[in-house]
């Protein structure tokens, strides 16, 4: 979720080359940065808290849906994290549900899901649901 929240424009298949490469780039993080970044999940957590147990499952398969909570956490903390702060409000069920329930959302998490057109297109129709906080 944070590779993608941080550095998402530099996302270049495959996934774990991203992953690995922002692994690296994080350790050179130092404690105030790591404190901002824990702040900033955990005020995600605090939004979230009132949500229902399958809010971030798969329709389809009822597993928990990396695509989904990667395109939440990215669409509700970019403008948090832009501004250096925490989000400041919660998540809404009815957004998720539409974001879910998106037909592309559907396709660019199933099929070529790490393609960077698949990739952009899920943070894309995230943000176009979900509110930033």
């Amino acid at each position: 979720m944070f590779a993608m929240l941080v550095d998402h424009a530099d996302y270049a298949p495959s996934m774990v080359k991203f992953l690995n490469q922002f692994s690296k780039k994080c350790q050179t993080h130092d404690e105030e940065q790591n404190a901002y970044l824990a702040s900033v999940f955990r005020s995600f957590l605090e939004s979230a808290a009132e949500l229902p147990a399958n809010a971030f499952l798969s329709k389809k398969t009822g597993r928990f849906s990396i695509a989904l909570i990667e395109a939440v956490f990215t669409a509700a903390s970019h403008e948090a994290f832009a501004e250096r702060r925490t989000l400041e409000d919660k998540l809404s069920m009815d957004e998720i549900t539409q974001l879910s329930e998106d037909t592309e959302f559907q396709d660019a998490a199933t099929k070529a899901s790490t393609t960077t057109s698949n990739v952009e297109k899920r943070l894309n129709i995230g943000r176009k649901y979900v509110s930033a906080l």
